[in-house]
């Protein structure tokens, strides 16, 4: 799949694909306001000023990706461009599925230099993180270019060269901000093709009101998977199974008038051999016994489990609730599909009209760096969530940090930055990427691009 970013080329080796105004919709946020013109449905978002190139490429308009390049600007007076294949920032936020809420504390899972408003509450909505991220780029003066496909990267002449579907960009440094929910992933189940009902991948799922009678099978165990099938059940879905394979982690929201996530945080420094005992005891004094129910207690520890498995507790309040009243069965693994039925691990079956596949995704980044031997074996690039992956190549996001993935973002883009501008001054001038090759769409604030005459 095609990573796609925004606008118009920045450079190219033969000069000849500069940019065609009449296909580019530049909008300038400036505070509240919006300016712009439409061609071709194209979209770029441009808050800052530059006579030079952009000192680094971020790929990635996601959280990870704006959280670095405002301390690229704010901490190191480093432009900084970032790049993402949708019409907006924060798209993975914005087609999350109706009711969604953040699963950390809104007051622990902000990004550098901007707080999330208190009016969103403990747990904001996916509402409420998208206005948060609009209002971040315009508030952080952060520079988006936005609709065109970048299809690879490769190493040349001291820089990096990015190969994009308006032409070639270079830099030298770039940041891997693409995030992990690029590629659903689901299952190559035995008889997958021959399964005559409908199969949806939960990035797909917006809410229940499409499998209302209706019987479903939704696999997965995690919070996902969870919060669909609460929506299933309270929203008039026949049956519904929840399929699992490895025992979650059941957590309630909060203790009390504390999120789950504050004991995370406060025991982030102890060893898991210490405190997942304690944590496990206190889940038996809250659940109770859950194995009839169909949920096995976990084989490892909860916080062991985070941090060599990369898996994070399930918040179970209304899931648990659903189960004991008989409203979601809870089932073992699928094992295989046939065509009006799913075969489970333990040797029995199901027959749902609907399977609902919260199987998680992949990052998909293979076509665009894979060749260059940075990736591990789990297709996420080389030294984990935040790291110098070599030769002026930056990445962050990857991976299920232990403290949450919005707070792990905020905790390390600013050492990232740093040791960003470490790089860009250790190499000097001699190999940034010459002013002849700035982008011919950086504008001062408040002018707007028209059409090419």
């Amino acid at each position: 799949m095609d990573h796609v970013v925004g606008g118009a080329p920045l450079c190219t080796s033969t000069g000849s694909s500069r940019l065609n105004l009449k296909r580019v919709w530049i909008v300038l946020l400036l505070g509240t306001e919006v300016l712009g013109t439409e061609e071709d449905g194209r979209r770029s978002w441009m808050t800052t000023e530059t006579k030079d190139g952009p000192g680094a490429v971020v790929i990635g308009a996601g959280p990870a990706g704006l959280a670095v390049a405002r301390e690229l600007d704010h901490q190191h007076g480093i432009k900084t461009l970032v790049l993402d294949r949708a019409a907006a920032p924060a798209i993975s936020w914005r087609s999350r599925y109706d009711n969604f809420r953040l699963n950390t504390a809104g007051f622990l899972s902000h990004l550098p230099g901007q707080r999330i408003p208190l009016n969103a509450g403990r747990w904001p909505t996916k509402e409420d993180m998208v206005r948060y991220f609009d209002h971040y780029v315009a508030r952080q003066n952060i520079a988006l270019m936005l609709g065109c496909a970048v299809h690879r990267v490769d190493r040349a002449e001291g820089v990096w060269q990015l190969d994009t579907s308006s032409g070639e960009i270079r830099t030298p440094a770039i940041v891997l901000a693409t995030g992990n929910y690029s590629a659903p992933t689901i299952p190559r189940w035995p008889g997958l093709s021959r399964f005559s009902g409908e199969i949806v991948h939960s990035g797909d799922f917006t809410n229940a009101w499409p499998y209302r009678g209706r019987d479903v099978l939704v696999v997965g165990a995690g919070n996902s998977a969870a919060d669909i099938a609460v929506q299933l059940a309270n929203d008039g879905a026949r049956r519904i199974w929840l399929a699992v394979r490895t025992p979650p982690h059941l957590v309630r929201r909060a203790m009390g008038p504390f999120p789950s996530d504050i004991f995370l945080e406060l025991f982030s420094r102890v060893p898991a051999r210490m405190i997942d005992p304690l944590i496990a005891r206190m889940n038996r004094l809250i659940w109770g016994d859950l194995s009839a129910y169909g949920f096995q207690r976990p084989t490892l520890g909860l916080k062991a489990t985070v941090e060599q498995r990369g898996r994070i507790p399930t918040l179970a309040d209304e899931l648990i609730d659903a189960v004991r009243v008989g409203r979601v069965e809870v089932v073992g693994a699928v094992k295989a599909l046939e065509s009006d039925g799913v075969i489970l691990a333990d040797g029995t079956s199901v027959a749902p009209q609907v399977i609902i596949a919260a199987t998680g995704f992949g990052t998909d980044l293979d076509g665009l760096v894979g060749h260059l031997g940075v990736l591990d074996e789990h297709g996420n690039p080389r030294g984990g969530f935040a790291s110098h992956v070599g030769d002026g190549m930056f990445a962050i996001g990857y991976g299920i940090p232990p403290n949450g993935p919005l707070r792990a973002i905020r905790l390390n883009a600013t050492p990232l930055a740093r040791h960003i501008g470490a790089y860009l001054q250790r190499i000097g001038p001699s190999v940034r990427a010459p002013r002849e090759c700035a982008p011919a769409d950086f504008v001062a604030p408040g002018q707007l691009l028209g059409d090419a005459r």
